[in-house]
Parts: C-alpha cells; sequence; structure tokens
C-alpha cells in the first residue's frame, strides 16, 4: 500500500502537536512496510528522504510566509485566506508528484496554505482520500475558532463567507477522521463530510512499559504547578495566573511556566503575578520541566481538537487539571471529573485553592497503562491502516 501524506509544516518545521503527530504517524507506517511519501510547504521548493520517506517540499504558493512572528496589516491577511480558499497554483507539482509516486490513498491533514483544491486534483486522478481533523481550518482561516481573547459561538461573516468552498469539497473526501470525536462532531455537525465514513482516531505516543494507576506526591510543602506549550491567549495561561491570584497568598505554591513566550506578553503577564510566585523557564526539554512539578494544569479556552500536552503530561506521571474544551475530557475520562474545571476565574481559582489546601486530592487522580494504550502510538497507527485498507476496498 502506498500512502502519501499532506500536511502544511513537516520537520524540521515545527509550531505544535500536529507536526509531531504527522511525522510520528509517517514514520511508524513506514516500519510497517507501508510506501510512505509526504507532500509539505517550506520558503523554497526541495526534494529529500528524511529517515526513509520521501519528502516533497513545495514553495508556499501566497503573498507571504505566514509561519514568523512578523507585522501584517489586515488587508494582506484578508488576501492570503481569499487565496487559500482554493489555491490552484499547485496542480501541476501536485499532479506530478501523484504521477511520481502513485499513491493508493491521498492522507490530508492541516491544509493551511494548500487548500482543499488537493481533494479536487486527487478526484481528478481517481485517487481516494482521507482527511484527519486536526484544526479547524475548514470552518475558521484562523483555524483555531477564538478571536482575541474569546473563543466564538458562532461564525462571523468572513469566516461564513471563507468556508463555503471548503464545505462543499469536503464531500469529496471518502473518509474523515477526528483526532477526538468532539472535533469530528463540530464538523458533521456544521455540515461538513456528509458522505464520508467516520472514524475517530486518537494521536499515537509512546506509551511507558509501567504506569501508576494513582500518583504519589513527594513534597506536600509547596504545590508546584506547571504549564506547557504554546503560549498565547486561546490557550489560558493568563486565565491561569488571575485565578492564582485570587487564591490568599499565605498557601503554599508556585506556577512553572515553559515555553516561548513574547517578550511584551510576558512583561504583561508579570505585572499581575505575585512576587516569586511565578517563574518562566522558556523553552526547556519535557524531562527536565516535569520533574520539577507535582501538577499539569491545561487551562486552555479555546476547543483543544485534542489536547497532546495532557497525554505529556500523564506519560511523564503527572496528574492533571485540565480545562473542559475540545477533546480533552474525553482523554481524562468521567473517572477524573473532579479534576476537570470551567475555563473561568472563579471555578478555576476554588479547584485550586483545594489543591493547594488539601494536596493529597492529588492522589486521587487515576490513570493507568490501560488508559494510557488507546493513546499508543502502535494503536494509533494499526487504526489508520485498517481504515486505509476500508477505504480502498469499498
Amino acid at each position: 500500500m502506498r500512502i502519501l501524506i499532506f500536511n502544511t509544516l513537516y520537520t524540521p518545521y515545527r509550531i505544535g502537536g500536529a507536526e509531531i503527530s504527522v511525522q510520528d504517524l509517517a514514520e511508524n507506517l513506514s516500519k510497517k512496510n507501508i510506501v510512505v511519501g509526504v507532500v509539505t510547504l517550506g520558503e523554497n521548493q526541495e526534494k529529500k528522504i528524511i529517515n526513509g520517506i520521501s519528502i516533497w517540499r513545495l514553495k508556499l504558493q501566497n503573498i507571504f510566509w505566514p509561519f514568523e512572528e512578523k507585522e501584517l496589516t489586515a488587508l494582506q491577511k484578508l488576501i492570503w485566506h481569499i487565496r487559500d480558499v482554493n489555491n490552484r497554483s499547485y496542480k501541476r507539482t501536485i499532479s506530478q508528484i501523484f504521477e511520481e509516486f502513485k499513491p493508493d490513498i491521498v492522507h490530508t491533514n492541516n491544509l493551511a496554505g494548500f487548500s482543499v483544491n488537493i481533494w479536487s486534483i486527487a478526484a481528478l486522478k481517481k485517487i481516494k482520500v482521507v482527511h484527519t481533523l486536526r484544526d479547524y481550518y475548514l470552518q475558521c482561516p484562523r483555524t483555531t475558532k477564538f478571536k482575541g481573547k474569546s473563543l466564538c459561538t458562532k461564525k462571523c461573516i468572513e469566516c461564513n463567507l471563507l468556508s463555503l468552498t471548503k464545505k462543499k469539497k469536503s464531500q469529496k473526501v471518502h473518509c474523515v477522521i477526528g483526532i477526538s470525536s468532539f472535533i469530528l462532531t463540530n464538523h458533521i455537525s456544521n455540515g461538513y463530510f456528509l458522505n464520508s465514513k467516520r472514524k475517530v482516531i486518537s494521536n499515537g505516543f509512546k506509551i511507558p512499559i509501567e504506569m501508576n494507576k494513582n500518583f504519589k506526591l513527594d513534597n506536600l510543602e509547596e504545590i508546584q504547578f506547571g504549564f506547557i506549550g504554546q503560549i498565547n491567549p486561546s490557550k489560558g495561561l493568563e486565565l491561569l495566573i488571575e485565578s492564582l491570584s485570587l487564591v490568599k497568598s499565605e498557601f503554599n505554591w508556585v506556577l512553572h511556566v515553559a515555553g516561548k513566550i513574547d517578550k511584551t506578553y510576558q512583561e504583561k503577564l508579570t505585572s499581575k503575578l505575585l512576587k516569586g510566585k511565578v517563574f518562566f523557564h522558556g523553552y526547556v526539554d519535557p524531562a527536565y520541566f516535569f520533574k520539577k512539578i507535582d501538577t499539569l494544569v491545561v487551562p486552555s479556552i479555546w476547543e483543544e481538537p485534542f489536547g497532546r500536552v495532557v497525554l505529556e503530561g500523564l506519560i511523564y506521571k503527572k496528574p492533571i487539571l485540565g480545562s473542559n474544551r475540545g477533546g480533552i475530557p474525553e482523554i481524562l475520562g468521567e473517572k477524573n471529573r473532579a479534576f476537570i474545571f470551567e475555563p473561568e476565574k472563579r471555578e478555576l481559582s476554588q479547584l485550586l485553592a483545594k489543591v493547594i489546601e488539601f494536596p493529597r486530592i492529588l492522589e486521587e487522580f487515576s490513570f493507568d497503562k490501560k488508559d494510557l494504550d488507546k493513546f499508543s502510538l502502535e494503536t494509533s497507527t494499526k487504526s489508520y491502516i485498517n481504515t486505509f485498507h476500508e477505504v480502498l476496498n469499498d
């Protein structure tokens, strides 16, 4: 079987968890004797082999490279998004790659920069398409359904207009996969993929051989809270800091923050901090970070398609305080309902205060290897292989 994977970015370009998940899947499929190719975007065109996989990196065909910190006008952004709705600039190059690679299945993932025209090119070549939902690109040009400091509860005019073609072309996809039930249901309920097979396949992780069912705290004198990942308003760090500021200051706690942060945004957050309570570590090795903390807080305000950082915390054997948004509660499960909160200051500050005053409640958090096995890379890869076979045999 020959699988050609499309994703906006691929190593060494990386922004978030999607790039890691796509690379892990591609390389594990290759280990299962499946011929895998990857088509991705870059600032220049090139073809190379990475870990035994053929990579076609196409030069982005739009008015600017969007994956860097650069001041842009609203008009420039709008022009970029309009062109990205159905970008035909890649048709000849992608058709040539199809002829060269001869895929049995085209597997699309994040498509910002490519556009959904890939599905039309595949249809012309009579190649079946499997699409994995990893963000909200099909519904929102920003891919997040989040604007300013708020979750979008309904589509704005811009999103409605820019998503019409995407919704129409989604009906050509043979099978759609959600990395959580939430993101799959969200798209189906909004009229996408109405003719497609539907699957939920979680992101895959390398799971440790041993995993304790319960979590033991070594230090009860001072609770070490942790936040790790992308730092922007949608991830809820500001909410977490404001919630901690409502907790009585005599209680013993500190917050460790790991991740690349804009200096101006850090200064803004620092103005709200209790002195000596919050430490910014910048980008650090996760192993180093998780050794420093007692519990990980995931205060996402936007609807996380999955919540990769939650799994990373569990793999490092840390209890999780998780936002009741997107795929996060699916990972934590009903048995950890007491550790799931609505992402607003009052409820989060009450949970944080409870943990600080009665830290032993963290030992009630329960997650064992059996719970984690469904998120293993082996399980995920096997589910993809079975799905590809189903689509080919349909």
